[in-house]
């Protein structure tokens, strides 16, 4: 099995990230989670028989009836570790329609991504590993999915305690860590993170050098429509998200980039966001994208920002 302390040279750095895997291990048996660790570590030894990730929803494991005792201790697993932001899964016959409907995005790029075949790829804020288990159907030799969230950490956990997929790895670790991956990556994804920090010229530049030359970075973010090199700064919430510090336009997007070294800059996707590919699910049973429109003004959101929509680009590094 592959793993990220292979990969990485430098001591210091190893260490480093060794000592705040151990630290960041105490957050698993956080109260929120004990009902989740207990179920977790119940679940039999099992190696699912089948694995798919060529298509819009991730299939582990071959369908069981709904009263196989099986199915029922994975539902109730499942269950314990809501919300499920994306997906969609099948584990041996459990259905997790995730909040978002994550092959959307995929499919928006995956026909001008390059093939990732032999490929380290870094998935920056990657969620329950949704889009890792996707790249698989490419055949990478290595799959790192980092998202400093317990939660998530279990979701994953859960999935790969049956697809057991050897070149396929999680830690809750940040984009902060990537200062330790230097000249790692072949291809880099950040999708649907990059505005929730308040440095994004920051994050860039620190992706920029977990690149090996040539390599080639995917950016998703929520962008506003216009052809200026702008930026929104809410005042407070953005389509009632605390923890959104920026929107920029596409041009403003580009021009992140340009300034901060990439190259070959290629804008792959723009759409408008859309509540068929977030909504309100039993395995998201909160608020979702259409409570956060102005429901009189779609084209607003509820604060009466533009309403959001999202673009996709490709950049790569400099060659040596």
């Amino acid at each position: 099995m592959v793993s990220i302390f292979d990969l990485i040279h430098d001591p210091k750095s190893k260490q480093t990230l060794q000592a705040l895997t151990e630290e960041r291990r105490v957050w698993l048996d956080w109260k929120p989670f004990e009902d989740i660790k207990a179920l977790s570590a119940q679940l039999p030894d099992l190696a699912a028989d089948h694995v798919a990730c060529d298509g819009a929803k991730i299939v582990i494991g071959t369908p069981r009836d709904a009263d196989d005792p099986l199915y029922q201790q994975i539902d109730a697993t499942c269950k314990a570790i809501l919300p499920w932001k994306k997906g969609p899964f099948q584990l041996f016959g459990v259905d997790i329609d995730a909040e978002w409907r994550s092959d959307y995005k995929w499919d928006r790029l995956r026909e001008k991504l390059p093939s990732l075949r032999g490929q380290n790829v870094l998935d920056v804020g990657g969620n329950n590993g949704y889009y890792a288990f996707r790249m698989l159907a490419d055949e990478p030799a290595y799959v790192l999915n980092i998202d400093p969230v317990p939660r998530l950490w279990y979701q994953f956990n859960l999935l790969q305690h049956f697809a057991r997929r050897p070149e396929l790895e999680f830690f809750m670790w940040g984009w902060q860590e990537t200062i330790h991956f230097k000249h790692l990556f072949d291809t880099v994804f950040c999708m649907g993170i990059i505005y929730h920090h308040h440095d994004p010229i920051q994050i860039l530049k620190q992706l920029y050098q977990t690149l090996r030359p040539g390599g080639l970075l995917v950016l998703e973010s929520i962008v506003i429509p216009g052809e200026e090199d702008m930026c929104l700064f809410p005042a407070d919430r953005y389509a009632k998200m605390r923890n959104v510090w920026f929107v920029p336009t596409v041009p403003a997007m580009v021009n992140m980039l340009q300034r901060t070294k990439f190259i070959d800059i290629e804008v792959v996707a723009v759409n408008r966001h859309e509540s068929e590919e977030q909504r309100t699910t039993d395995w998201n049973p909160g608020q979702s994208h259409a409570d956060f429109m102005d429901p009189e003004q779609p084209d607003r959101t509820i604060e009466g920002y533009p309403a959001p929509h999202r673009a996709i680009v490709f950049a790569r590094k400099k060659s040596a």
